[in-house]
């Protein structure tokens, strides 16, 4: 009997695009973003979006468009620049360098990374 094989969606057909808007604030905190290159990480959201109903203050980025991202999910483009391998100081400095709303292109990670030791890897390639 042959088995039916379930085709897997592409990561790519799971991008999510949204507007964001800081309300004339001076870009995004700090905390807002996590990750970057300095440690082994691409950029992600630290935390969730307000939407215009629930404004959360002036440095609090507020959604304007499309759906959004949660908390974790990783940061590809800001107004379709790609910030993947960019550290978290040049992350922020790409979203502040745009005026707003700024676009952000994002997708959500299938898994958490499974982190190896060099031990691991090294008995991993001696099967």
């Amino acid at each position: 009997m042959s088995k039916t094989l379930r085709r897997k969606r592409h990561w790519l057909s799971k991008v999510q695009e949204c507007a964001v808007s800081w309300a004339g604030g001076s870009g995004p905190s700090p905390d807002w973003l996590r990750g970057g290159a300095e440690r082994g990480e691409f950029p992600y959201l630290g935390a969730r979006l307000p939407t215009l109903a629930d404004p959360g203050g002036g440095t609090s980025p507020v959604l304007l468009s499309g759906k959004p991202p949660s908390p974790g999910d990783v940061l590809l483009e800001v107004n379709g620049t790609p910030v993947s391998g960019l550290t978290h100081r040049d992350t922020l400095a790409v979203i502040r360098h745009f005026r707003e709303p700024v676009r952000l292109k994002t997708v959500r990670p299938v898994q958490p990374l499974q982190l190896f030791s060099v031990e691991q890897v090294n008995g991993m390639l001696d099967l």
